[in-house]
């Protein structure tokens, strides 16, 4: 089963963590947003715990799972009446809607419908939210896919709680200094990484961690001392950095 919302960042890597990941293990991923790795993982009956230190990104994933075919209704239902206009100006505050099933329908269909793959930014484009995109969140169940709230400010807090598990993956995605994050606006479903940290928090844990990331320069002298595997566009190994897309970084 495919997730209902689309990939705000697609990462070609799939049939290498196949490779990565011995069969029937368990994984404790970090950063939970589109869910499309975890899903795909989950669909290989791996059994992905997924944590998300953002309320409004849990609340969804618990009712997609708990309650499919009532949020599609709802979907339908606000589509139905709803314009552009009033959904750009509702990317500024859909988080504070007092109602959580209507909080799940805003944040599904203004994640599906903005060209940034984000609730709370990105150009509108209410076509985005086709009927067969709704009948894929209607018919949503799948097994070994079970999402966390976990209530700390840096998801890494939430590293020495992760449990008895095999593996511990990060999808990441892009990489950016932080100090071009400094004084940016951020919705409350959207992640500020410190790739420092996460650095010096991987280095120093006594788990087999996992890191997907859009290919950067910068990534290989920070990670200088993992395993570092790159993939072009099409999921393809390479060894040519010209041509990298994706990166996968293992501290094993």
């Amino acid at each position: 089963m495919k997730s209902p919302l689309r990939p705000n960042i697609r990462f070609n890597t799939l049939s290498e963590l196949k490779k990565i990941i011995k069969p029937k293990s368990k994984i404790s991923s970090l950063y939970l947003h589109d869910g499309e790795i975890e899903l795909s993982l989950a669909n290989l009956d791996f059994m992905v715990l997924s944590h998300t230190n953002k309320e409004c990104i849990f609340e969804f994933w618990s009712d997609a799972l708990q309650g499919p075919q009532e949020l599609a209704d709802w979907i339908q239902h606000y589509l139905s009446f709803i314009d552009e206009h009033q959904l750009a100006y509702l990317q500024n505050d859909w988080f504070k809607n007092r109602n959580k099933t209507i909080r799940n329908v805003l944040f599904y269909i203004l994640h599906n419908s903005s060209d940034a793959g984000y609730s709370s930014c990105g150009n509108i484009d209410k076509k985005k939210v086709s009927p067969l995109l709704i009948s894929k969140l209607r018919r949503f169940k799948i097994n070994n896919f079970f999402p966390f709230y976990d209530r700390c400010e840096d998801p890494l807090d939430c590293l020495d709680s992760v449990g008895d598990v095999d593996y511990v993956l990060m999808p990441i995605g892009k990489y950016s200094f932080n100090f071009f994050e400094k004084g940016k606006s951020k919705g409350p479903e959207m992640y500020t990484f410190n790739h420092k940290n996460i650095h010096e928090r991987i280095k120093h844990l006594n788990k087999k961690c996992i890191l997907l990331y859009k290919n950067h320069p910068a990534l290989f002298k920070l990670y200088n001392g993992f395993n570092i595997k790159m993939f072009d566009k099409y999921g393809r190994a390479t060894s040519n950095k010209e041509a990298c897309e994706d990166l996968i970084i293992t501290n094993f």
